[in-house]
């Protein structure tokens, strides 16, 4: 059983997770809490808890949460879900955390967070192949050479192992990617359901401002060797 302040700080923080659960359970989920302690931080614990229960978690995923303790106090330092969540290297005060969590069948992934200006920051995402545990960004940042606004990606996919790639636009400007034709091109609006199919060669106006992902990936079986043109004027 834990500690009377961790399990109110816990329950607190897993509210908004915890919608689907009634407060009997998620008091229940909370008192099996696996707790560990990643270090301290101007003198107050900071603590690793993990937590599951059919109401909370996905298929895979559960949540993970990363609390420093203040006395009757706490915050938030990392919020996520995964399958495993784990320490890597010293504390500097805090060591670095390595999440890993469904996708798919076929894919993992892998987030490494770093304790930064009070609390943990995503610094690299990885999407991992679990037939062969080859790895890949999980998005790739679109390069417009200074004065242009074209540039053209390379990459190889297969079905289920795709490629993100993202940008920034305004709305109103037209958006072509120009690939194989044997390839289905998706635009996704970041922070947004919003997603737009696209045809090679044919223009789209953006809806919006902001940052979109382009996503690449195969229409059959196979993988396939790609490069492709994108244009925002």
């Amino acid at each position: 059983m834990i500690a009377p302040l961790v399990a109110l700080a816990l329950a607190h923080a897993l509210s908004k997770d915890g919608d689907g659960c009634s407060p009997a359970e998620l008091q229940a989920i909370v008192q099996k809490a696996d707790v560990s302690t990643l270090g301290t931080v101007g003198g107050s614990r900071v603590i690793l808890a993990s937590v599951s229960g059919s109401c909370i978690c996905g298929n895979v995923n559960c949540p993970f949460v990363v609390l420093r303790l203040d006395g009757a106090r706490s915050t938030v330092l990392l919020d996520t879900y995964g399958y495993a969540v784990s320490p890597v290297g010293k504390a500097q005060p805090l060591p670095n955390l390595r999440e890993v969590a469904h996708d798919s069948a076929l894919v993992s992934v892998t987030t490494t967070d770093a304790y930064q200006n009070g609390k943990y920051v995503v610094i690299n995402t990885q999407r991992v192949r679990g037939d062969t545990n080859e790895s890949k960004p999980d998005t790739v940042p679109v390069r417009f050479a200074p004065g242009t606004s074209t540039a053209v990606v390379h990459g190889r996919v297969s079905e289920g192992w795709y490629d993100q790639y993202t940008f920034a636009a305004a709305a109103g400007q037209q958006f072509t990617v120009s690939g194989p034709a044997a390839l289905t091109y998706s635009l996704a609006v970041e922070s947004s359901d919003q997603s737009i199919e696209l045809r090679p060669g044919r223009a789209v106006a953006l809806p919006k401002g902001g940052r979109y992902r382009l996503l690449v990936d195969s229409a059959g079986e196979g993988e396939q060797t790609y490069s492709a043109t994108i244009t925002i004027h």
